[in-house]
């Protein structure tokens, strides 16, 4: 059963792939109290970005990054190799690289993909990160929000923003319904309201 479907859109120009804090926009990075497993985190996923997972549209960090290439151990370092098959890598890897196949995605896709199942994806994508045998998230990208996040191995996640819209808003108070605390922000405008708060 497909878990992605190929979709296509746009890159989002106004993100510097190459040096995040240089962006056209925004950023905050977002901390649980305590690390979360998989299952809890994947609830505060719906709890903040629900109403906005049918629009997500999902890539690879680098616009020239590969799907295939998502996790570590595809590789073969010591014969500078690349092997795509799910057989004799670790379980979060080959979990990933069979969703693949699955969802008929290509280890050199480099587009945008759609989630049709958010339950299989989320436990199969975190499971990866948290275990650290991908290095980098997937990206998340809310169209006409301008509105990407991302999620991290230390169970945070960061936000980047164009501008601080209403989308920005209802998740910035999502988060704060949440209990979660807001970090590493370039907007001062984030940084007064959380003084205040």
């Amino acid at each position: 059963m497909k878990v992605l479907k190929k979709a296509k859109y746009k890159v989002y120009d106004w993100l510097n792939f190459e040096r995040l804090p240089d962006s056209d926009g925004y950023k905050f990075e977002v901390y649980p109290e305590e690390d979360l497993d998989t299952a809890d985190y994947a609830i505060l996923f719906y709890s903040l970005f629900r109403k906005y997972k049918d629009k997500i549209m999902i890539r690879t960090f680098h616009p020239e990054g590969s799907w295939g290439n998502f996790c570590l151990d595809v590789w073969d370092i010591n014969k500078d190799e690349y092997d795509y098959s799910p057989e004799g890598k670790s379980e979060p890897t080959s979990n990933y690289l069979q969703m693949l196949i699955d969802s008929e995605i290509e280890p050199e896709y480099n587009g945008f993909c759609k989630c049709l199942d958010w339950d299989k994806f989320l436990v199969i994508i975190l499971d990866c990160i948290f275990k650290h045998t991908a290095i980098y998230s997937l990206m998340f990208y809310i169209p006409k929000t301008d509105v990407v996040f991302y999620f991290h191995h230390t169970h945070s996640f960061g936000v980047y923003y164009r501008k601080l819209n209403n989308d920005v808003l209802y998740i910035l108070e999502r988060i704060k319904e949440e209990g979660l605390k807001i970090e590493n922000t370039n907007d001062k405008r984030l940084e007064i309201s959380s003084a205040g708060s």
